[in-house]
């Protein structure tokens, strides 16, 4: 018994190290390019497939409008240029099967998601007189649109405005914390509002006469959840490609996990990039909206329900945070080891432990009563 009371102990300290020390944890964070854009051709061909700011690196895959999927197998960091190849064209799932799933299940309660920005401070130039407002740049009028647009259609939409400041690869391990206390709010997806950084001419788009901005969708490809995120985004454009031909530019799988690792139905989305007006990407956010209710919801379900994906699901995502957990323990202590030397180590950790799980458990006691 005693064995097994220490075990449980030292998983704890673990899991709560991890949440402390995301970066050795999680490993790779690396997001936009330093300077410019990457221009990404066919191998062996002069065609063009897109442009991004993104860091494109090898096996980063990526979904064209017309749902052809390629795969980088060449970088030119110098020349800011990738080469990828095709790999098939993906088949979409059928509108009216996403309206009526049978995988997903409707259970009492208010339909919410959440809205989070990694990114604090991107802006549009045009409207906002610069491309980095550091703390309250224009993203966030961009991400009330997105808010008021699911109001529309009966969702529920919690917002969070933290500043994860500064712009560089850390900002999604500040923002981390951010996401995992709009999860406790049991949001049935949670999005990561962005804009792209590349020639407006990517992006200019019109529906119905209205100048809007396209819409990317970005997946993380290393974490437990790029599945089910994968399907979800495939729905959306699906649902996005019957409604608004042209309005979804494509899905980016880029290295990385953009904490989509820490539950199913994380998306990150890119509303236009910062050399066109931030109006046209308010006006994209709220019609996106839409599609991402009757993406998530499907058409059958009707005000006052919830969507809750099939257990399978959430089973797979239970095990994956418990992998996180224990390889996320056996890296901190590692970085640990290697930083301050055994002995040290113990002191550091023992101390850590009776400090904060000690403060964690005094919290719990005072939420409870």
């Amino acid at each position: 018994m005693r064995m097994m009371s220490r075990i449980v102990k030292l998983a704890v300290i673990l899991m709560v190290l991890s949440l402390y020390f995301p970066v050795v944890v999680y490993g790779d964070t690396s997001e936009h390019a330093p300077a410019g854009y990457y221009t990404v051709y066919e191998k062996g061909k002069e065609t063009e497939i897109f442009a991004t700011s993104w860091e494109v690196t090898v096996g980063d895959r990526y979904l064209s409008s017309d749902n052809k999927l390629y795969e980088v197998v060449e970088v030119d960091r110098d020349g800011k240029k990738g080469f990828a190849k095709f790999l098939k064209t993906v088949e979409l799932p059928e509108v009216d099967e996403i309206f009526v799933e049978e995988t997903m299940q409707v259970v009492q309660g208010g339909r919410k998601v959440a809205i989070y920005f990694s990114h604090t401070d991107e802006s549009y130039v045009p409207t906002d007189g610069t491309y980095s407002i550091p703390g309250k740049g224009g993203i966030f009028e961009v991400g009330e649109a997105f808010k008021k647009g699911f109001e529309k259609n009966g969702v529920e939409a919690i917002i969070d405005k933290t500043p994860h400041d500064p712009h560089d690869a850390s900002s999604y391990v500040r923002s981390r914390r951010t996401a995992l206390k709009l999860l406790k709010e049991r949001p049935d997806a949670i999005f990561d509002v962005h804009r792209d950084a590349i020639p407006k001419k990517y992006y200019l788009h019109e529906i119905d006469g209205t100048p809007v901005s396209k819409v990317r969708i970005v997946l993380g490809r290393r974490n437990q959840n790029l599945k089910a995120n994968e399907e979800f985004a495939l729905k959306i454009k699906a649902v996005g490609d019957k409604l608004y031909p042209g309005f979804l530019r494509d899905i980016y799988y880029a290295r990385g996990h953009y904490n989509q690792n820490l539950a199913p139905r994380t998306l990150l989305f890119e509303f236009g990039t910062h050399e066109h007006t931030r109006e046209r990407a308010e006006k994209s956010a709220e019609i996106f909206a839409g599609i991402v209710t009757k993406a998530l919801y499907g058409g059958e379900v009707t005000p006052g329900t919830r969507v809750r994906a099939e257990q399978s699901e959430s089973k797979g995502a239970g095990s994956g945070i418990l992998w996180i957990v224990a390889l996320g323990g056996v890296g901190v202590l590692g970085y640990l080891f290697l930083s301050s030397g055994g002995r040290e180590m113990r002191y550091k950790v023992r101390g850590f432990a009776r400090e904060e799980f000690g403060s964690f458990l005094a919290r719990r006691k005072r939420d409870k009563s």
